[in-house]
């Protein structure tokens, strides 16, 4: 007798294949699974796209100590271990999308680009991404001070303060891994582990993270319009301060920078091809609405025919991220 696949009654076999699988990365001051933050948006995208997997990356073994590593801990370390953590999720074998939000932004990036022989990603989604750095120190203020995150970013601002470039700081503050002082771009070359190489600045190229950023169907990059915590906003864009010690500093927008004649990352060839999208959100960093996610990020640009099943929660505004 023949064999073959076994179909049972309940079984549709004309049922729409599942949605691509949707990984997001939190940025500063929150955690994975913050059921006022992270872990409420994980249930929304779940309801908004039906059938969905999501998974939130925490770094750490717990999610108080996600919020820990938001701040301190060498970036090139996690980013290795969200990337094996990441490979070893069967749901994720197939290929996802990914929404990096704030400095979240630019680990899943970073992910994207070093670990493309085991990740799979599709569409990646950047929300308030410091992708050129930031020139100044995180806005502590929106913390309070009797909270870990307050606690903590006040360390990080103090370090930074004292010596952004030094062997401690720059291995083991998240942020100074991020710090590019247009002032001083000969130390931040040198100094600086985690940004020049993953922005493929310095003199030898590597040529995987092109090719990976390259394989997406699509790169969109938000900009929050009255973003006051990533300095500059457009950093969000890929633009950069021009260097140097005149002030107000002149933004280089991304079009104009030779990461972009001479295509280090692969951003001409995604442009070119009508795969390189420079969106806004309006509003203060990090602030948007159930509502306003749908139909600019997930319908758009990633699953189209989700349903919302909660319309009463769909325009709450929401603060994803406290600050970077």
């Amino acid at each position: 007798a023949a064999r073959g696949v076994e179909l049972r009654g309940g079984d549709d076999v004309g049922a729409k294949p599942a949605p691509v699988p949707l990984v997001m990365w939190h940025g500063m001051g929150d955690n994975c699974c913050d059921p006022g933050t992270m872990g409420r948006l994980k249930t929304y995208v779940e309801s908004a796209v039906p059938g969905i997997y999501v998974h939130n990356v925490m770094v750490g073994g717990s999610p108080a100590a996600d919020t820990m590593h938001g701040y301190f801990g060498n970036v090139n370390d996690q980013v290795a271990e969200a990337c094996d953590r990441l490979a070893a999720i069967p749901e994720l074998q197939n290929g996802f999308n990914a929404i990096g939000f704030s400095q979240g932004s630019l680990f899943i990036r970073a992910a994207t680009q070093r670990c493309a022989d085991r990740l799979k990603v599709k569409t990646l989604v950047t929300m308030g991404g410091p992708h050129q750095g930031v020139a100044s120190l995180p806005g502590c203020d929106v913390f309070s001070p009797a909270t870990d995150a307050g606690a903590f970013c006040r360390a990080a601002e103090a370090a930074i303060e004292a010596a952004a470039y030094s062997p401690f700081t720059r291995s083991s503050v998240v942020q100074a891994q991020y710090f590019k002082d247009p002032r001083a771009l000969d130390r931040y070359l040198e100094r600086n582990p985690f940004l020049p190489d993953v922005n493929n600045e310095r003199v030898q190229k590597n040529e995987t993270y092109k090719s990976a950023l390259t394989s997406l169907e699509r790169l969109v990059l938000v900009r929050f319009t009255e973003d006051t915590v990533v300095e500059p906003r457009d950093s969000a864009w890929f633009s950069t301060y021009e260097p140097g010690n005149k002030m107000p500093r002149p933004l280089i927008p991304l079009r104009e920078q030779a990461m972009y004649t001479e295509d280090w990352l692969g951003l001409r060839a995604l442009d070119e091809s009508g795969r390189l999208v420079m969106a806004e959100c309006p509003g203060q960093h990090m602030w948007f609405t159930d509502a306003w996610l749908k139909e600019n990020v997930l319908d758009k640009y990633m699953y189209g025919g989700g349903t919302l099943r909660d319309e009463s929660s769909s325009n709450a505004a929401v603060k994803i991220s406290s600050s970077r």
